[in-house]
């Protein structure tokens, strides 16, 4: 199979994501059997984003605050809690479920300036760096899932989906039908469903739970 470039085609908008962001993006989508995962995901994002604006947090910060939420709505779907599905729409638990999770990180790194030295702002904490760890384990998991039961034609496809291209872009540049594309992406997330399936442990993200539930107690 010939190297096709990786690079966005041409007039292409580039969503910008980093390696915990296309992980949780897989993460959720293998947890999700709709045709429109990568929506799903990204409207979560654009949904948190409006949110960290409105609450005037650092832009800086805004990333790893929605990767923390969807870190958190990964664990309650994948421990059969949530439907991820609903998270977006009107009058739901799921919709409930994750305004509490973005109303507790909001509180969390509002409450962390507060009460931060002048001379640390700039120096993060052992919570910031168990969070960040977390996350790192994530997406080396899901990483080492990807080469572990994925050809290389799937993999590469995951790779270009996960960084924003849309189906016909993909076949576009890898010279195969559409419905070539749709199939090996949803036997992709299939495959990656079964294999996250049998590692629940090593995805166990009970702690980020615990300590939201600690969050709502003091907040």
């Amino acid at each position: 199979m010939s190297q096709e470039s990786l690079g966005p085609p041409r007039g292409h908008r580039t969503l910008r994501a980093g390696p915990t962001a296309m992980a949780l993006v897989v993460g959720l989508a293998a947890l999700t059997a709709s045709a429109s995962e990568s929506e799903l995901v990204r409207d979560i994002q654009r949904y948190c984003t409006v949110c960290w604006r409105n609450a005037r947090l650092d832009p800086g910060l805004w990333d790893d605050c929605t990767q923390e939420v969807c870190c958190r709505l990964l664990s309650k779907a994948r421990a059969g809690q949530l439907d991820l599905n609903l998270v977006l729409a009107d009058d739901t638990s799921e919709r409930r479920e994750l305004v509490r999770a973005i109303d507790m990180v909001r509180k969390r790194v509002q409450r962390s300036k507060r009460h931060q030295p002048l001379d640390d702002q700039y120096m993060p904490g052992p919570d910031f760096d168990r969070r960040h760890r977390n996350r790192q384990e994530l997406g080396e998991i899901l990483e080492a899932a990807r080469q572990a039961v994925l050809t290389l034609r799937q993999d590469k496809i995951v790779e270009l989906w996960t960084r924003g291209w849309t189906v016909p872009e993909i076949g576009e540049s890898m010279s195969l039908p559409v419905a070539r594309v749709s199939d090996e992406k949803y036997k992709a997330l299939r495959k990656l469903e079964r294999y996250l399936a049998g590692r629940r442990d090593e995805l166990d993200l009970g702690q980020g739970l615990a300590e939201e539930n600690d969050a709502r107690s003091v907040g």
